[in-house]
């Protein structure tokens, strides 16, 4: 029996169904000894097909599903046994100690998807895709995760690749037939490399968009006391996050809160009212309000409604305007004092809140917000840095020898190829396969 590695691929605790699995070359003799079903030999047993039998593993028993994936048709490539028992840390410990004590071992973290990566079953930047939909906080990370994990990545790579090949194989015939071959070749290098050049700034270019679906979108609510804002950031979380009395200037620091709008992360900002004149805690509060619209992707600038408009709110949205924003005129359900606004809202009784969402979505762009398949920020410094070597030959090719051009176009096509593992040095792999959680 070979090296077959165990654990347990769900969360620990109650639950409806724990799976324990199993890889390796023998991973049908460790099972053999756990699962059991009259007539039912793993010898024989149909792939990928699931098994109802009893498990015996010490004083623990459990009437439970076994499926068996034989090689190479399976996730990591090897022979595949997992165990669908009824959920729970006794039962599944249980299968998993009786596993380790038939002759398989703890697999590590990842290890089981660094097998399907090292069996090439898949790139390291599907696999990548694999961890980042594991970790994904929201919709719009699950879907780049799920590109990345589908080979959109892979795809992109093998395309910009396949011109960089093309170039280096113009410049050769250059080095062997320099006379006869530059005045024809050069021009298609150039284009080439040109286009190589587009698509890598295409592919780095989702950076914002990357940064924006990982870490959220800041909004930050701003006005002057009393507007209403945070009534407006409970509204719009569904949820009693800020405190709302009567007084004016309750609100004293920056409250954040974290919610979803069209499946994107954002950051929702609550800050203190805006006034001439404050002092102590209020005038800190304040200040603080003052750094976080500093830092804002976008500012929703709450008036209030009940009230005419003022110098100090004219003053205020002067500086505000000049920024990403919408004016929202809230309290529509108190008084309809005439105002420029986007849109007319009720913190109280919800009215126009969804419709305020949308309107955020717009205003951020989320709604045309396309996943990026660059999950991962070694991922941006591999193009980033094969694009620099695509620049560097471009430069090249109006001052330098074709060899030396010949040099940067196979330094952007390593960087590029480490994109997807081809060639990728151990540590590295050791590296991002150590994110990953047990069992998977």
């Amino acid at each position: 029996m070979s090296d077959v590695i165990a654990a347990i691929s769900t969360a620990r605790g109650n639950a409806a169904v724990g799976i324990v699995r199993l890889s390796g070359d023998g991973a049908d003799e460790v099972a053999s000894r756990i699962f059991f079903k009259k007539g039912f030999d793993f010898k024989n047993a149909e792939a990928n097909r699931m098994y109802l039998g009893e498990i015996r593993a010490g004083m623990v028993k459990d009437r439970a599903f076994c499926m068996y994936c034989r090689a190479p048709k399976s996730y990591t490539g090897e022979d595949v046994i997992e165990f669908q028992l009824h959920g729970g840390r006794v039962v599944t410990e249980a299968v998993l100690e009786a596993a380790l004590s038939f002759g398989a071992r703890p697999a590590e973290p990842g290890e089981f998807t660094k097998r399907a990566y090292l069996n090439s079953k898949m790139s390291l930047s599907e696999a990548e895709g694999v961890e980042a939909l594991i970790a994904a906080d929201s919709e719009a990370e699950a879907a780049a995760a799920y590109r990345a994990m589908d080979g959109e990545l892979d795809k992109t790579v093998r395309a910009i690749g396949s011109k960089l090949v093309k170039a280096t194989a113009a410049l050769d015939v250059m080095l062997d037939y320099p006379e006869e071959m530059i005045e024809d070749t050069l021009p298609e290098v150039r284009e080439t490399l040109g286009e190589v050049k587009t698509a890598l700034n295409r592919l780095i270019g989702t950076e914002k968009e990357r940064k924006m679906i990982s870490e959220g979108i800041s909004v930050v609510i701003a006005g002057l006391v009393n507007a209403g804002k945070s009534s407006l950031m409970n509204a719009l979380c569904g949820a009693d996050r800020a405190i709302v009395t009567e007084f004016a200037g309750t609100t004293r620091d920056v409250l954040r809160e974290t919610l979803e709008i069209n499946g994107v992360k954002v950051s929702l900002s609550d800050t203190a009212g805006i006034r001439e004149g404050a002092e102590g805690a209020e005038k800190i509060g304040i200040e603080r309000a003052e750094r976080a619209l500093a830092g804002a992707d976008l500012v929703l600038f709450v008036m209030d409604g009940g009230e005419p408009e003022s110098d100090e709110e004219r003053e205020l949205y002067s500086k505000i305007c000049k920024r990403p924003h919408i004016r929202v005129k809230n309290k529509g359900d108190v008084g309809d004092y005439p105002r420029e606004a986007d849109i007319t809202v009720s913190a109280l009784t919800g009215e126009n809140v969804d419709r305020l969402g949308a309107l955020i979505a717009e205003r951020t762009g989320i709604r045309a917000m396309t996943s990026p398949p660059l999950t991962r920020e070694r991922q941006l410094h591999a193009a980033k840095k094969a694009l620099n070597a695509v620049v560097a030959a471009l430069n090249a090719l109006k001052t330098s020898t074709p060899d030396c051009v010949s040099a940067d176009v196979k330094e952007a096509l390593e960087a590029l190829y480490s994109l997807t593992g081809e060639d990728a040095a151990e540590s590295v792999v050791d590296e991002i396969f150590s994110r990953f959680c047990v069992g998977k």
